[in-house]
């Protein structure tokens, strides 16, 4: 299954995002972060560039273990009355986009 969604931004800027599934293994093998100036490819809780050399994340947080680091920042934000990184409200405008571009394809 592949999709693909193009936009211009108001800034001229082109953004693509491109997602396929075609996997021989086990869900959330790998993703791979194409940006401006480098590429990115994580797998499970290893980093990685364009060119396969394993890039050092051990000091960008106390733990590498992403539920971990999750329920931690979730229960943080409950402790200080505040909003959790990556909330619902948060991606909640990307969603309406996506239902747009949907609305448009019926």
């Amino acid at each position: 299954m592949d999709m693909s969604i193009q936009l211009k931004a108001a800034n001229g800027a082109i953004c693509t995002l491109s997602l396929s599934f075609n996997n021989d293994g086990p869900l959330g093998t790998f993703f791979r972060y194409i940006g401006d100036t480098a590429t990115y490819i994580a797998r499970y809780d290893d980093l990685f560039n364009g060119k396969d050399e394993k890039i050092d994340v051990s000091k960008v947080d106390f733990s590498m273990n992403g539920i971990e680091l999750q329920d931690r920042e979730f229960f943080a934000a409950i402790r200080e009355g505040r909003e959790p990184n990556a909330s619902v409200a948060q991606v909640l405008p990307c969603y309406q986009v996506l239902h747009q571009l949907e609305q448009q394809l019926v």
